[in-house]
Protein backbone atom coordinates (compact mmCIF):
# COMPACT_ATOMS: atom_id res chain seq x y z
CA UNK A 1 0.00 0.00 0.00
CA UNK A 2 1.29 3.46 -0.91
CA UNK A 3 1.76 6.28 1.55
CA UNK A 4 -1.15 8.20 0.02
CA UNK A 5 -3.62 5.36 -0.50
CA UNK A 6 -7.14 6.80 -0.72
CA UNK A 7 -6.01 10.44 -0.74
CA UNK A 8 -7.50 12.95 -3.18
CA UNK A 9 -5.24 15.59 -4.72
CA UNK A 10 -5.48 18.67 -6.93
CA UNK A 11 -2.24 19.74 -8.63
CA UNK A 12 -2.10 22.96 -10.65
CA UNK A 13 0.23 23.45 -13.60
CA UNK A 14 0.58 19.68 -13.94
CA UNK A 15 0.13 18.99 -17.65
CA UNK A 16 3.31 20.19 -19.39
CA UNK A 17 5.52 17.33 -20.57
CA UNK A 18 8.76 16.90 -18.64
CA UNK A 19 7.77 19.44 -15.98
CA UNK A 20 7.81 19.66 -12.20
CA UNK A 21 4.01 19.68 -12.04
CA UNK A 22 3.70 16.53 -14.10
CA UNK A 23 6.27 14.76 -11.91
CA UNK A 24 4.38 15.82 -8.77
CA UNK A 25 1.12 14.41 -10.13
CA UNK A 26 2.79 11.11 -11.05
CA UNK A 27 4.60 10.78 -7.71
CA UNK A 28 1.34 11.35 -5.83
CA UNK A 29 -0.43 8.73 -7.96
CA UNK A 30 2.39 6.22 -7.53
CA UNK A 31 1.84 6.48 -3.78
CA UNK A 32 -1.89 5.81 -4.12
CA UNK A 33 -3.55 9.21 -4.59
CA UNK A 34 -6.27 10.01 -7.09
CA UNK A 35 -5.37 13.22 -8.89
CA UNK A 36 -7.02 16.13 -10.67
CA UNK A 37 -4.60 17.77 -13.09
CA UNK A 38 -5.31 21.47 -13.59
CA UNK A 39 -3.65 23.50 -16.34
CA UNK A 40 -4.26 26.25 -18.87
CA UNK A 41 -4.38 25.71 -22.67
CA UNK A 42 -2.75 22.26 -22.45
CA UNK A 43 -5.67 19.93 -23.09
CA UNK A 44 -3.71 17.32 -25.07
CA UNK A 45 -0.89 17.13 -22.52
CA UNK A 46 -3.42 17.01 -19.67
CA UNK A 47 -5.12 14.00 -21.23
CA UNK A 48 -1.72 12.31 -21.60
CA UNK A 49 -0.93 12.60 -17.90
CA UNK A 50 -4.45 11.46 -17.02
CA UNK A 51 -3.84 8.28 -19.02
CA UNK A 52 -0.43 7.78 -17.36
CA UNK A 53 -2.01 8.00 -13.92
CA UNK A 54 -4.84 5.65 -14.89
CA UNK A 55 -2.24 3.07 -15.97
CA UNK A 56 -1.01 3.19 -12.37
CA UNK A 57 -4.48 2.10 -11.25
CA UNK A 58 -5.52 5.47 -9.87
CA UNK A 59 -8.35 7.77 -10.90
CA UNK A 60 -7.34 10.94 -12.73
CA UNK A 61 -9.16 13.89 -14.27
CA UNK A 62 -8.17 17.03 -16.18
CA UNK A 63 -9.64 20.48 -15.56
CA UNK A 64 -8.76 23.71 -17.34
CA UNK A 65 -8.34 27.14 -15.83
CA UNK A 66 -6.11 30.17 -15.45
CA UNK A 67 -5.09 30.36 -11.80
CA UNK A 68 -4.09 34.02 -12.12
CA UNK A 69 -7.84 34.72 -12.26
CA UNK A 70 -9.66 34.57 -8.93
CA UNK A 71 -12.87 33.46 -10.65
CA UNK A 72 -11.06 30.45 -12.10
CA UNK A 73 -9.53 29.59 -8.72
CA UNK A 74 -12.99 29.61 -7.16
CA UNK A 75 -14.28 27.37 -9.97
CA UNK A 76 -11.40 24.87 -10.18
CA UNK A 77 -11.56 23.68 -6.58
CA UNK A 78 -15.28 22.75 -6.58
CA UNK A 79 -14.81 21.07 -9.97
CA UNK A 80 -11.98 18.97 -8.57
CA UNK A 81 -13.99 18.11 -5.46
CA UNK A 82 -16.97 17.04 -7.57
CA UNK A 83 -14.77 14.79 -9.71
CA UNK A 84 -12.84 13.24 -6.82
CA UNK A 85 -15.55 13.17 -4.17
CA UNK A 86 -13.51 15.30 -1.78
CA UNK A 87 -10.08 16.84 -1.34
CA UNK A 88 -7.11 16.01 0.91
CA UNK A 89 -4.18 17.67 -0.85
CA UNK A 90 -3.80 20.94 -2.77
CA UNK A 91 -0.49 21.49 -4.56
CA UNK A 92 -0.06 25.06 -5.81
CA UNK A 93 2.49 24.43 -8.53
CA UNK A 94 1.31 26.54 -11.47
CA UNK A 95 3.68 29.39 -12.26
CA UNK A 96 6.54 30.55 -14.42
CA UNK A 97 9.30 33.15 -14.48
CA UNK A 98 9.93 35.93 -16.98
CA UNK A 99 13.43 37.45 -17.10
CA UNK A 100 13.38 41.19 -17.78
CA UNK A 101 15.68 44.16 -17.19
CA UNK A 102 14.40 46.06 -14.17
CA UNK A 103 13.72 49.26 -16.11
CA UNK A 104 11.67 47.37 -18.70
CA UNK A 105 9.16 45.88 -16.24
CA UNK A 106 5.72 47.37 -16.72
CA UNK A 107 2.81 47.33 -14.32
CA UNK A 108 1.24 44.62 -16.44
CA UNK A 109 4.42 42.51 -16.26
CA UNK A 110 4.57 42.90 -12.49
CA UNK A 111 0.90 42.06 -12.05
CA UNK A 112 1.25 38.99 -14.27
CA UNK A 113 4.03 37.54 -12.09
CA UNK A 114 2.29 38.32 -8.79
CA UNK A 115 -1.16 37.18 -9.96
CA UNK A 116 0.04 33.78 -11.16
CA UNK A 117 2.70 33.04 -8.56
CA UNK A 118 1.15 34.50 -5.40
CA UNK A 119 -2.44 35.72 -5.71
CA UNK A 120 -3.69 32.58 -7.42
CA UNK A 121 -2.22 30.20 -4.82
CA UNK A 122 -3.85 32.19 -2.02
CA UNK A 123 -7.32 32.09 -3.56
CA UNK A 124 -6.97 28.41 -4.47
CA UNK A 125 -6.05 27.72 -0.84
CA UNK A 126 -8.98 29.82 0.35
CA UNK A 127 -11.38 27.87 -1.88
CA UNK A 128 -9.89 24.54 -0.77
CA UNK A 129 -9.97 25.12 3.00
CA UNK A 130 -13.65 24.18 3.62
CA UNK A 131 -13.16 20.93 1.68
CA UNK A 132 -9.86 20.06 3.36
CA UNK A 133 -11.48 20.66 6.75
CA UNK A 134 -13.97 17.89 6.04
CA UNK A 135 -11.27 15.22 5.81
CA UNK A 136 -8.59 14.39 8.39
CA UNK A 137 -5.06 15.56 7.77
CA UNK A 138 -5.53 18.10 4.99
CA UNK A 139 -2.43 19.42 3.24
CA UNK A 140 -1.61 22.55 1.24
CA UNK A 141 1.80 22.43 -0.44
CA UNK A 142 3.06 25.52 -2.27
CA UNK A 143 5.86 25.30 -4.82
CA UNK A 144 8.20 28.24 -4.28
CA UNK A 145 11.75 28.66 -5.65
CA UNK A 146 15.36 29.20 -4.63
CA UNK A 147 14.85 32.72 -6.04
CA UNK A 148 12.86 33.47 -2.87
CA UNK A 149 16.19 33.36 -1.02
CA UNK A 150 18.69 34.77 -3.51
CA UNK A 151 16.77 36.82 -6.07
CA UNK A 152 17.85 37.35 -9.65
CA UNK A 153 18.66 40.62 -11.34
CA UNK A 154 16.14 39.82 -14.07
CA UNK A 155 13.42 38.40 -11.83
CA UNK A 156 12.52 40.97 -9.15
CA UNK A 157 8.78 40.43 -9.62
CA UNK A 158 9.01 36.61 -9.72
CA UNK A 159 11.42 36.52 -6.77
CA UNK A 160 9.08 38.75 -4.76
CA UNK A 161 6.14 36.46 -5.51
CA UNK A 162 8.00 33.31 -4.50
CA UNK A 163 9.29 34.90 -1.29
CA UNK A 164 5.74 36.06 -0.60
CA UNK A 165 4.54 32.49 -1.08
CA UNK A 166 6.83 31.35 1.73
CA UNK A 167 5.56 34.04 4.11
CA UNK A 168 1.96 33.35 3.08
CA UNK A 169 2.49 29.65 3.81
CA UNK A 170 3.66 30.42 7.33
CA UNK A 171 0.63 32.64 7.92
CA UNK A 172 -1.75 30.01 6.59
CA UNK A 173 -0.03 27.33 8.66
CA UNK A 174 -0.75 29.36 11.81
CA UNK A 175 -4.32 30.14 10.75
CA UNK A 176 -5.23 26.56 9.85
CA UNK A 177 -3.43 24.56 12.55
CA UNK A 178 -4.04 21.93 13.77
CA UNK A 179 -6.48 20.81 11.07
CA UNK A 180 -4.52 21.59 7.88
CA UNK A 181 -0.74 21.58 7.44
CA UNK A 182 0.70 24.16 5.03
CA UNK A 183 4.25 23.88 3.71
CA UNK A 184 6.49 24.91 0.81
CA UNK A 185 8.88 23.16 -1.52
CA UNK A 186 11.53 25.46 -3.02
CA UNK A 187 13.39 23.77 -5.89
CA UNK A 188 16.72 24.94 -7.22
CA UNK A 189 17.73 24.58 -10.89
CA UNK A 190 15.70 21.62 -12.09
CA UNK A 191 16.30 19.79 -15.36
CA UNK A 192 12.85 20.15 -16.88
CA UNK A 193 12.46 20.23 -20.63
CA UNK A 194 12.12 24.00 -20.46
CA UNK A 195 15.28 24.44 -18.35
CA UNK A 196 17.35 22.14 -20.57
CA UNK A 197 16.50 24.35 -23.54
CA UNK A 198 17.78 27.48 -21.76
CA UNK A 199 21.20 29.16 -21.52
CA UNK A 200 21.92 28.03 -17.93
CA UNK A 201 21.94 24.33 -18.78
CA UNK A 202 25.71 23.95 -19.14
CA UNK A 203 28.30 21.60 -17.65
CA UNK A 204 30.17 24.60 -16.24
CA UNK A 205 27.18 25.81 -14.22
CA UNK A 206 26.26 22.27 -13.14
CA UNK A 207 29.76 21.69 -11.81
CA UNK A 208 29.42 24.69 -9.47
CA UNK A 209 26.54 22.93 -7.68
CA UNK A 210 27.76 21.18 -4.50
CA UNK A 211 26.22 17.83 -5.48
CA UNK A 212 27.45 18.25 -9.09
CA UNK A 213 24.05 17.55 -10.57
CA UNK A 214 20.83 19.28 -11.50
CA UNK A 215 17.68 18.69 -9.58
CA UNK A 216 15.20 16.44 -11.35
CA UNK A 217 11.42 16.97 -11.46
CA UNK A 218 10.96 13.79 -9.42
CA UNK A 219 13.12 15.26 -6.64
CA UNK A 220 10.41 17.87 -6.22
CA UNK A 221 7.67 15.26 -6.57
CA UNK A 222 9.18 13.12 -3.82
CA UNK A 223 9.44 16.17 -1.54
CA UNK A 224 5.74 16.84 -2.10
CA UNK A 225 4.89 13.20 -1.33
CA UNK A 226 6.82 13.41 1.94
CA UNK A 227 4.91 16.50 3.05
CA UNK A 228 1.56 15.12 1.86
CA UNK A 229 1.96 11.78 3.62
CA UNK A 230 2.07 10.80 7.29
CA UNK A 231 5.87 11.07 7.04
CA UNK A 232 5.34 14.84 7.08
CA UNK A 233 2.97 14.92 10.04
CA UNK A 234 5.37 17.05 12.12
CA UNK A 235 5.79 19.71 9.42
CA UNK A 236 3.79 22.91 9.02
CA UNK A 237 4.96 26.36 8.03
CA UNK A 238 8.21 24.79 6.77
CA UNK A 239 10.19 24.77 3.52
CA UNK A 240 11.90 21.79 1.91
CA UNK A 241 14.71 22.72 -0.48
CA UNK A 242 15.50 20.05 -3.11
CA UNK A 243 18.25 22.14 -4.72
CA UNK A 244 21.39 19.95 -4.61
CA UNK A 245 23.06 22.52 -2.35
CA UNK A 246 22.75 25.62 -4.51
CA UNK A 247 21.19 27.47 -1.56
CA UNK A 248 21.63 26.48 2.09
CA UNK A 249 19.09 28.60 4.03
Amino acid sequence: MGRLEGKLALVTGAARRDSIGRAIALCLAEEGADVVVADFNRAEEAEEIVREIEVLGRRAFAVAGNVSLVADCRRLVPEAVALLGGLDILVNNAGYSHHQPVLDITEADYDEMLDLNLKGPFFLAQAAIPHLMKRAGGRIINISSEQAYIGDRGLPHYSAAKAGMMAMSRSLALALAPNIAVNCVAPGPTATGRFRAGPEYTDEIRDRIPLKRWGEPRDVGRSVVFLASSDGDAFTGQVLDPNCGTVMP
